[in-house]
């Protein structure tokens, strides 16, 4: 547990701890959890629910026999994840606020979890309204398969994702300068603890995804898409954050070195990588 200290006022810029090692053990544990969520518990329990036979679990898509099985059910199964990662995203959240102020790895960890997840899922509206493809998409994996007009479809999902990816971002913000603390080094601090998170996420996704036995399509369109391209709301949206709200008077969000978070997070990684990296045949 990391004592909270209180700082004179001529300490007042001084910058709180923050272990690098640390906060990337904590990114890699929430984008992990978010995939896990959005993939085997949002598309993979929505076949069990269905009834629809499982072929496959993978790090970053699910597979399933279509035999006998009806287009609404198809439907359903695709909406599933992004469902699921808008439902993470708002219980992480909604977690965060009963976790303790000590608790500044389990905050963060809390924050980012919703960030990302919420992120996600707004940003499948938008890239499925773009491309026309994805689990939101108009093609025939897609929730808006035959639906018409498509191009009036995918221009309004479009818009409504646009329109909810720069919402939750703002939200995340105010939300991350609920807790950050800091001083007035808290913009810079916000910026670097953002962007390793995302740089961290995308990577140890991207690399766990090269491990699928179906190529860099599953790489690029599933593991770099929802990691680099689904949350890339955490590079820009430290922008708005509020730079002349008055500096807080304690520490804020400490993040030294957390040996139990570093362990898990090997653990877990490793164990993600190794069972669903490289496929489970069903």
């Amino acid at each position: 547990m990391t004592r909270v200290t209180e700082l004179e006022p001529g300490q007042a810029s001084a910058a709180p701890a923050t272990d690098l090692p640390s906060v990337m053990a904590l990114s890699s544990l929430a984008y992990i959890a978010a995939v896990f969520l959005h993939e085997i518990c949002g598309h993979g329990f929505a076949c069990v629910l269905l009834g629809i036979r499982l072929t496959e679990l993978g790090s970053f898509y699910v597979a399933s026999d279509h035999n006998g099985v009806s287009e609404l059910q198809l439907r359903m199964v695709a909406a599933a994840g992004p469902a699921m990662s808008a439902m993470t995203g708002l219980v992480a959240w909604a977690v965060l606020r009963f976790v303790p102020v000590r608790q500044h790895h389990a905050r963060y960890f809390c924050w980012l979890l919703g960030c990302i997840s919420l992120l996600a899922a707004a940003g499948y509206l938008l890239f499925s309204g773009i491309t026309g493809i994805g689990d939101l998409g108009t093609t025939e994996d897609g929730a808006l398969y035959q639906l018409r007009p498509t191009w009036l479809w995918r221009a309004g999902i479009a818009v409504v994702g646009g329109v909810c990816y720069f919402g939750i971002a703002l939200v995340s913000v105010r939300k991350l300068d609920g807790i950050l603390g800091g001083g007035t080094e808290r913009f810079r601090r916000a910026r670097r603890l953002a962007f390793t998170s995302y740089l961290t996420g995308g990577v140890v996704s991207v690399l766990i995804g090269l491990l699928n036995p179906h190529g860099l399509f599953i790489v690029f369109m599933s593991a770099a898409a929802s990691s680099f391209g689904g949350t890339s709301g955490l590079i820009w949206m430290t922008r708005m954050l509020d730079r002349h709200r008055p500096s807080p008077a304690t520490a804020g969000l400490l993040l030294p070195r957390s040996w139990p978070w570093i362990v898990t997070a090997i653990l877990v990684t490793a164990a993600y990588t190794l069972i669903l990296g490289r496929t489970i045949y069903l």
